[in-house]
């Protein structure tokens, strides 16, 4: 899949939003080999974008992303207009990006489904102008992470369920458009469901669905991190101490040969416990210990000429 990630949250809900469960974000591999001072995020689209009825999801990403990525400056900005389309948004889309580095997160085309079902545009129009949305933010390096439009509350209402038909097709051509540009797509739609709980009216969330939303970003953020923006990093193994096995966590930048040995505390080689290629992002390499003597030991990762190095000890 590339960095291509298609993010949505499956146990999310369940942990975040059972009653009087403290609603703190679950941090990601990435929070730990973050090599910049700032995360920057644009966010940008209509109505669910700038907000409604009090709630947004842009102070909940920031302290979702402040909670996990300590130290770092953090930054989200917000460009929703309610009531536009994609084409609507284009004029101040140049403006809403001068300047910005990091992420633009775009989350527009529900009212593209309304015009779409009255007849007064194309789909053909919206993939036109989300084209211009994603090949402008690369351009202007940034990037570009997908929403998916979250359907319109239908109940007894024949004008949206069809608008609902067309929520499916731009939805479809979303996914087809992340495939095509090797991009980020959060699934807001996916997570949202048809839980209609989660509205304050037929199509805006409410403070809890605001919530969600909020970490569906933040998964993908966080995703996009890893893939893109680690710096080489060793993450100390866990359990430690370890009796039988142990997990050893690792991040790269770039592709490359990853080869961790393993030395006793004198530094004599005992054992090579990872020799591969891999592509850049997180990962972990889960480690046998049955064969190795109680004691302390030091497990050295090296990556295209750099040498990082943790200490283990291994009990019985």
């Amino acid at each position: 899949m590339g960095y291509r990630k298609i993010i949505f949250l499956s146990i999310v809900f369940s942990i975040y939003f059972l009653p009087g469960y403290a609603q703190a974000p679950s941090c990601s591999a990435a929070a730990k080999f973050y090599g910049k001072d700032s995360i920057n995020v644009t966010t940008f689209g209509a109505s669910t974008v700038e907000g409604v009825g009090g709630f947004s999801f842009q102070t909940g990403l920031l302290n979702n992303i402040e909670a996990c990525y300590t130290g770092v400056i953090v930054s989200v900005t917000k460009n929703g207009v309610s009531g536009e389309t994609t084409t609507q948004g284009l004029a101040r889309f140049p403006a809403a990006i001068a300047g910005r580095t990091g992420f633009i997160i775009i989350l527009i085309g529900a009212n593209d489904a309304l015009q779409l079902a009255a007849k007064k545009i194309k789909l053909s129009d919206t993939e036109k102008n989300m084209r211009y949305y994603i090949e402008t933010s690369l351009k202007n390096k940034l990037i570009p992470i997908i929403g998916t439009i979250q359907f319109f509350n239908d109940q007894n209402n024949q004008q949206y369920k069809i608008a609902n038909l067309y929520i499916s097709q731009i939805n479809a051509l979303y996914r087809r458009l992340a495939h095509e540009y090797n991009i980020y797509l959060a699934d807001i739609n996916r997570a949202l469901g048809r839980d209609f709980t989660l509205y304050q009216d037929y199509v805006h969330p409410n403070a809890e669905g605001y919530k969600l939303i909020s970490y569906v970003w933040f998964d993908a953020i966080n995703q996009a991190i890893e893939d893109k923006l680690l710096v080489i990093g060793l993450n100390q193994n866990y359990p430690n101490p370890s009796i039988d096995r142990t997990t050893i966590g690792f991040s790269l930048s770039q592709a490359g040969r990853v080869l961790i040995n393993l030395y006793n505390i004198s530094g004599k080689f005992i054992k090579t416990i990872y020799d591969s290629y891999q592509n850049a992002g997180y990962r972990t390499v889960s480690v046998p210990l049955n064969d190795l003597y109680p004691g302390i030991y030091i497990y050295s990762m090296q990556v295209g000429g750099q040498l990082v190095s943790k200490k283990m000890i291994v009990t019985r």
